[in-house]
């Protein structure tokens, strides 16, 4: 008995041991790390980036945005730090970053380029458009530069942990540090857009009056990368008579505004600018330098405005705008040139001209004896609706308030040009000599319906609810009217009471008969009286 108590006596003083060296083992694992995960900062994977033309002078760097974390001493992976968290904020941040949107793959792009101590990591060519390099756990944004057959998009590609199952939620045991692939997209050429911004039609299409201003931007992408001695890149703008580019105080052109990204770029050095009439060419090559290299495979934005003037053209014709990108396909040769363009397109309307078609949408007439003709002489005013100006309103405004006058002609046609879509009140100033001045105040409505493209499609006027005119546009640029006029009738005086209402002859008559009748009764009384 005393054998066994001896054993058992051993076998416990075993089991303590055991239960402490074990304790002790999971405080030192506890302590070096967070929750058992491994993983150290001296892990590293290779990532792969596919699509990439092996070309002469070719540069593909790779750029860390994402880093993983370690504690201790670097023995224990924690999570990942975002390194641009203006761009990629932490709560972007996760393991395999792959859903960037363009906008934020710009973004990144440029924040990266403005930094001046970062590091890049060149990747090499493996095998035909395979490039790879060897790197440590994190995010990194590729970049590809010194090319002249291609753009090359920027790209993302990330070397992450995993677990023992595969999956990116790590929480205690060994990982593995992986990496995905990144695919890049690249595009041959550059084209342009143009767009209006601030449109009371769509993005390439709207109508204005005079005096107004018109906000233009024109997108470019991508920018190219030029690496010989012949490089062309600018951008040429042509207004046609109905616009001039906005000026300062001092009657000068105002300089356009050059962005990649968020990044504003600086006149002459890293491009100029020049007016010529009214032609702004914005160039890219200062001296015989290309200043865009850094900015590859972006987009660039020129912003600038233009104001109406008294030679805009009605619907008929257009006030057009025309973008155009002049650039190289290949920057070591001289004479590989190309071209591409965009235009936009300004409208403005008339009621009442005949060279425009638009005579019979309203018509002045007179009435005289049951007959009605036109009317000429009768003078307008039209008013601009707004927050204080309404059909009530104009009724008792003053005649100075009007936006325009005009007078009715020998067909009795009032016209008004250079108009932009809107609602406005039309009201009668003065009539010709022996006419009445018709009271009413009518809502006149401009609508506008544009094609994709931004031109125009159709218009049509609306007078106090009833859309009496309709004009669309044909396949051979001429325009079908289709009119149901509003006459505005005026009454000669000569066929009304004196003062408007049923007359005052025969009440002055009845009034004399009456003190006549009573000044005899008066008489005859008092006559009566005396006797």
């Amino acid at each position: 008995m005393k054998k066994m108590r001896k054993i058992f006596a051993v076998l416990l003083t075993l089991a303590m041991v055991l239960t402490m060296s074990m304790t002790a083992f999971a405080t030192s694992n506890a302590n070096a790390g967070n929750d058992n995960i491994f993983g150290t900062a001296n892990d590293t994977a290779t990532i792969t980036v596919t699509g990439i033309d092996n070309e002469t002078g070719i540069q593909v760097n790779a750029y860390k945005v994402v880093e993983a974390k370690y504690e201790g001493t670097g023995s224990t992976f924690s999570g990942y730090k975002s390194l641009y968290p203006t761009v990629i904020t932490q709560d972007m941040v996760k393991a395999n970053l792959t859903t960037l949107s363009p906008t934020q793959l710009n973004g990144l792009a440029n924040a990266v380029i403005a930094n001046t101590s970062k590091t890049a990591i060149a990747l090499s060519n493996t095998e035909g458009t395979t490039w790879t390099a060897n790197v440590s756990a994190g995010t990194y944004l590729v970049l590809v530069s010194n090319t002249e057959a291609h753009s090359y998009n920027p790209m993302v590609v990330s070397a992450y942990y995993i677990n023992k199952d595969g999956k990116t939620d790590i929480s205690e045991g060994k990982v593995t540090l992986t990496t995905n692939v990144a695919n890049a997209k690249k595009s041959d050429k550059p084209s342009i857009d143009k767009k209006i911004t601030g449109s009371n039609g769509n993005d390439y299409g709207n109508s204005v009056e005079v005096g107004d201003t018109v906000n233009y931007e024109v997108t470019v992408n991508p920018i190219p990368s030029y690496t010989g001695s012949h490089p062309k890149f600018y951008v040429e703008d042509t207004l046609s008579a109905g616009l001039d580019f906005a000026k300062d105080n001092n009657n000068n052109a105002i300089n356009p505004i050059v962005k990649v990204g968020n990044n504003t770029l600086v006149k002459d050095t890293d491009y100029t600018v020049s007016f010529e009439g009214r032609k702004l060419t914005v160039n890219f090559v200062v001296g015989s330098a290309y200043k865009l290299n850094a900015y590859a495979s972006q987009s660039l934005t020129i912003t600038y405005a233009a104001k109406v003037n008294s030679d805009a053209v009605v619907f008929t014709s257009v006030n057009t705008n025309d973008a155009k990108l002049y650039y190289t396909n290949d920057s070591k040769v001289d004479g590989n040139d190309d071209s591409t363009e965009k235009k936009t397109y300004t409208y403005t309307f008339e009621i009442g001209g005949e060279a425009s078609g638009t005579t019979g949408i309203i018509t002045k007439t007179g009435k005289d004896k049951g007959e009605e003709n036109p009317l000429p002489g009768a003078l307008f005013g039209l008013y601009k609706s707004g927050d204080d100006v309404t059909a009530d309103t104009v009724a008792t405004a003053a005649d100075n308030a009007a936006y325009k006058t005009a007078k009715s002609d020998a067909d009795g046609q009032i016209k008004f040009s250079q108009l932009k879509e809107g609602t406005y009140y039309l009201k009668e100033l003065n009539a010709p000599d022996g006419y009445s001045v018709n009271t009413h105040v009518y809502t006149v409505v401009i609508d506008t319906t544009y094609n994709d493209n931004g031109t125009l499609a159709s218009w049509s006027v609306t007078i106090d609810n009833d859309k009496t005119s309709t004009f669309t546009s044909k396949n051979d640029g001429t325009w079908e009217a289709a009119i149901n006029g509003t006459n505005i009738v005026n009454t000669t005086l000569s066929s009304l009471p004196s003062t408007g209402g049923i007359g005052t002859t025969i009440f002055t008559i009845a009034g004399c008969l009456i003190m006549v009748t009573a000044a005899g009764l008066f008489f005859a009384s008092r006559k009566r009286t005396n006797k």
